[in-house]
């Protein structure tokens, strides 16, 4: 398994597990739309985690500002293993992936929202040293 930087030929496999693991409803051109946009904002790192020339993980991560922490935060905006690869590390080794980015970044700190029904996740996510902080509410504006 190996951990790399985002390359356009992986969008199809993100698109999957975004579909099948985290149980949203995203068209692969849709998606392909959106990591376009982000590429172009230095804001926006993608990581995968391929298997064998197919993607088992990724990690999406958007660095930002926030009023109560001091330097740089960075949001992990989405993360998915496909189901026949959970338990064995993959996870854990995006959420590394990720703090060395930071570290070498100079971002202070990594947060994350997960949906209140994904009790697996907010345990994976405290085993990753990660701690309840507060609720996340959404409103869409249409």
């Amino acid at each position: 398994m190996e951990i790399r930087t985002f390359r356009n030929e992986d969008i199809s496999g993100i698109c999957n597990l975004i579909n099948s693991e985290l149980e949203y409803d995203v068209s692969c051109e849709d998606l392909k739309a959106q990591i376009s946009q982000m590429q172009e904002d230095k804001n926006y790192v993608i990581f995968t985690a391929v298997d064998n020339k197919k993607i088992i993980g990724f990690i999406g991560l958007q660095i930002c500002l926030a009023f109560e922490i001091k330097g740089k935060v960075m949001r992990i905006i989405a993360l998915a293993v496909t189901c026949y690869s959970q338990g064995q590390g993959i996870g854990s080794a995006l959420i590394q992936e990720a703090e060395r980015y930071a570290k070498e970044n100079n971002i202070s700190t990594v947060l994350v929202n997960s949906g209140l029904k994904r009790a697996k996740a907010h345990h994976f996510y405290e085993k990753n040293s990660f701690y309840k902080k507060g609720y996340s509410f959404c409103k869409r504006i249409n």
